[in-house]
């Protein structure tokens, strides 16, 4: 029986070891979902495509181009009593920034079908907002004798900016064949513009 014993924990620990040197080393996916910029009321997308590379079986980096698109707006909505009319005069904003980042990835868990990770990284970004990180006024009608609302605005910070940043990461991962799989990424990263983006997204991959 030791004999058995013995017999059947050697052949579990070589498949094991065969079943994780098995692993590919290299894998492109794309992904995309919900991004929130900076309090969250900023809602939005994100989207990006990977190139990860393992250099054991567990430790690797991801090479990633990220893009982000967030949008919000102040309602403002205009009533002329004089001719019956209403009009939207809200303000609209628009906020939309492309990165490139290097990031540092541990696999907690990673087999042939399920792959969790936690990631640790950096990206310098590029970001444009229609509004800078600058505020505005509201004038009404009492004000300024005109039956709409105007707006005025003091332009102090840059439009277009570039920024380096940390982002902390978490990847799932569940492989439906040898090759392809699909899973979820959420993500939350800062940079030296003080913006702060929280994303969720979707996952498509193959390994190589």
């Amino acid at each position: 029986m030791k004999t058995l014993y013995l017999a059947v924990l050697i052949i579990f620990i070589s498949s094991f070891s065969n079943s994780q040197a098995q692993l590919p080393t290299r894998s492109i996916q794309v992904m995309g979902g919900y991004s929130g910029h900076g309090s969250g009321d900023l809602k939005g997308i994100v989207f990006g495509a990977d190139f990860l590379k393992y250099k054991t079986n567990r430790f690797f980096l991801d090479y990633n181009l990220r893009g982000t698109i967030n949008y919000g707006e102040e309602t403002i909505i205009v009533n002329n009593t004089i001719t019956g009319t209403t009009t939207d005069a809200s303000i609209r904003f628009t906020t939309a920034g492309v990165q490139l980042g290097l990031n540092a990835g541990y696999s907690l868990v990673r087999s042939k079908r399920h792959e969790f990770a936690v990631l640790l990284g950096g990206f310098g970004r590029f970001q444009s907002a229609s509004n800078g990180s600058d505020g505005y006024s509201l004038y009404g009608p009492q004000a300024t004798g005109q039956p709409t609302i105007l707006v005025g605005y003091d332009n102090r910070t840059p439009q277009n900016t570039i920024a380096a940043g940390a982002v902390l990461q978490l990847n799932y991962n569940y492989t439906i064949n040898n090759k392809c799989y699909i899973g979820i990424s959420p993500g939350f990263q800062t940079d030296t513009n003080g913006d702060a983006v929280t994303t969720v997204a979707l996952v498509v991959g193959r390994r190589l």
